[in-house]
Parts: structure tokens; C-alpha cells; sequence
């Protein structure tokens, strides 16, 4: 079977709901999703670290007191902390055709109804991570405050791609901490190096690939933002997280 429609991902100004998607490398969506909600809901509570401190400060103060507290608690990086509220990549999917990273040099964050890469409240940290199907993991960004460093429409943030050897996910992780809900963003993507013989060869079997599904781009993806009559509550690492469709207040 001939890999069902995944569509190059173009810039579209009717995304009507904001908080932004991965758009290089193209992320690309399940039927139905609303590309750019956020995947959980943390508090303080996931570690005594952050317990007591004030979280209804403005974006950037609280910004700076996460910052302070981070390397007081049990984890080593943004990453560890996000995936115990959100260990899946949310609405996005990893089995479509991998994108060709071999001639890029950044990756690209947008919301096209805000004309904005980070909207100008969400500020908080980012990390993106390369794992390759060898094992390997490594991190290629980590920054503070990604709204205060990366400030362009489309937020175009220098990544080295070069980690990645046969295929490999891109993912990127952005916790937004305007206020004491702390917002979990995780976009990913199939990515491959084409520079290489295993990456060519991995993207030439793609094309013969059958998928489980009709994968979408953020431009095909719905954007109807009605939130489900219950809130779903889950205790992970002792995180606790609230996953929910996003209503376009926040």
C-alpha cells in the first residue's frame, strides 16, 4: 500500500487557536487534532522544589523562579520533568514519512493567528532532543525562557542536526509558566539525515511504507476547540497532571 496522504506542511493564517506548532522540522497531526493545545497541566507539585514558591507572579518572574529552582529537584532536564505529565507526543505522529534534516540548520515554532512564534505571555524554558533508532538521545537545545530568546515570526532556533544517523524523532518540549497551571507543550517529528547511506535508504523504504493512519498537516488539521465535559486527572512521578482539549483562553 502506498503511504496514505502526509502533505508538506504549508504556512496557513486559519489556524484560529493559539499557542503555536512545530513547523520545521514539519510536524505532522492525527485526524481530528487541534494542532497547537498543549498536552497537560502541571502544578508545583511535582516536586518539592518548586512547593511554596509564588507561581502568580508575571510570565518572566515566574519564569526566573522555576529557572532558580529547577537544579533543586529530581530531575536533570526539562525533558525528564515534561514526560512524567506527557510521555507520548500528544496529537502529533511519528509514522509518517521522515523529513530530511540534511540541509537544515534550525527548527521553526509559529502561531499564525497571533503572527507569532511564542505568544508574548507564555514565557518559559524549551529543550529539543534528537533520538535515533540506535539508542541514542541527545539534546540539541535547552534554554531558559524560549519567548524571551527567540522572538521572530516563525521563532527560528539554530539546531545542530548532525546527531541524527539513520532515522531518528525531533522533539520539542515548551513548559509555559504565565501562570500557577503550568502549560506542557510536546510537538515531534520523524526526521532522517539524507547525508548519509542509512538515512538515504531510510527514506527510500519510507515511500513503500504503509500507515496506520491519514496523517495531516497543522494547516489540514482541525482547529475546533470544544473541551470534553470531564477533565481526565493522572498521577505520574508524582506529577500531577490534567490533560485536556485547549479552550483558547489561555
Amino acid at each position: 500500500m502506498k503511504f496514505l496522504s502526509l502533505v508538506t506542511l504549508t504556512l496557513g493564517a486559519d489556524l484560529v487557536n493559539g499557542h503555536g506548532y512545530l513547523s520545521q522540522p514539519a510536524a505532522s497531526f492525527q485526524g481530528g487534532a487541534v494542532v497547537t493545545k498543549y498536552e497537560a497541566l502541571m502544578t508545583e507539585s511535582c516536586d518539592p522544589a518548586f512547593a511554596g514558591l509564588k507561581w502568580d507572579d508575571n510570565p518572566e518572574a515566574n519564569t526566573a523562579t522555576f529557572a532558580s529552582a529547577f537544579p533543586n529537584s529530581q530531575f536533570d532536564t526539562l525533558r525528564a520533568l515534561m514526560d512524567s505529565a506527557a510521555p507520548s507526543c500528544g496529537n502529533t505522529v511519528t509514522t509518517g514519512a521522515p523529513v530530511d534534516v540534511s540541509s537544515l540548520s534550525s527548527m521553526k515554532w509559529q502561531n499564525d493567528q497571533e503572527m507569532a512564534g511564542f505568544i508574548d505571555s507564555h514565557h518559559g524554558p524549551c529543550e529539543a532532543w534528537i533520538d535515533g533508532s540506535d539508542g541514542s538521545s541527545t539534546r540539541v537545545l535547552q534554554t531558559d525562557d524560549c519567548r524571551r530568546d527567540y522572538t521572530g515570526y516563525p521563532a527560528e532556533i539554530p539546531i545542530d542536526f548532525s546527531s541524527c544517523s539513520g532515522d531518528c524523532t525531533f522533539t520539542f518540549y515548551w513548559l509555559a509558566l504565565h501562570e500557577p497551571n503550568w502549560q506542557v507543550y510536546k510537538q515531534c517529528a520523524p526526521i532522517v539525515n539524507g547525508g548519509s547511506t542509512e538515512s538515504r535508504s531510510a527514506l527510500k523504504s519510507t515511500s513503500t511504507t504503509s500507515a496506520p493512519a491519514v496523517l495531516l498537516s497543522a494547516e489540514e488539521a482541525t482547529t475546533d476547540t470544544t473541551e470534553p465535559a470531564d477533565s481526565v486527572y493522572t498521577t505520574t512521578s508524582r506529577c500531577r497532571a490534567r490533560r485536556r482539549n485547549l479552550r483558547s483562553g489561555n
